[in-house]
């Protein structure tokens, strides 16, 4: 009776079902809770990585102010590579800002960010510098040793 299956191609088939496993993962993060609507605002746009050119359609970034002088910043789906083999829902907690009349600035360095409720500290937020207006989310940091940037249009605007 001849092998339907060798090693090499029960080995094979294993690698291909991994793959396939991976390729739908997801890290969720909670979505943040909001006292005020008043205090969150949210942007679909683009995030890049200009050293590799690698760009992320359609990134969800949700900011809350939590208090009169700190907010945090959710982005959900992110990949930083084509090859990456999931998504992330990313939390930059404790960002320092500034608020005028027509625009938020925010501001922040070395902090770790979270996804899926565990530290990333390999991905520390370095450099962190943005700014909300009444129709964008505009951001620009380094995630460990990757610049990266993100400018989303406002959902919703006020």
């Amino acid at each position: 009776m001849k092998k339907i299956f060798s090693p090499f191609t029960f080995h094979l088939s294993l690698v291909i079902a991994v793959a396939v496993l991976f390729s739908s993962c997801h890290i969720t993060s909670e979505e943040p809770e909001v006292k005020d609507k008043d205090d969150a605002y949210e942007a679909y746009g683009l995030l890049t990585i200009p050293s590799s050119g690698f760009t992320k359609e359609n990134v969800r970034t949700k900011v809350v102010l939590v208090s009169d002088k700190l907010l945090d910043i959710y982005m959900f789906d992110v990949k930083f590579a084509t090859m990456m083999p999931v998504t992330i829902d990313m939390v930059i907690s404790g960002v320092d800002y500034t608020r005028t009349a027509d625009e938020i600035r925010f501001s922040g360095d070395s902090i770790v960010p979270t996804a899926g409720n565990k530290p990333y500290e390999k991905y520390i937020v370095t450099n962190l510098v943005g700014r909300i207006t009444p129709d964008s989310i505009c951001l620009s940091n380094n995630y460990g040793d990757t610049p990266a940037t993100y400018a989303g249009a406002r959902k919703n605007n006020k």
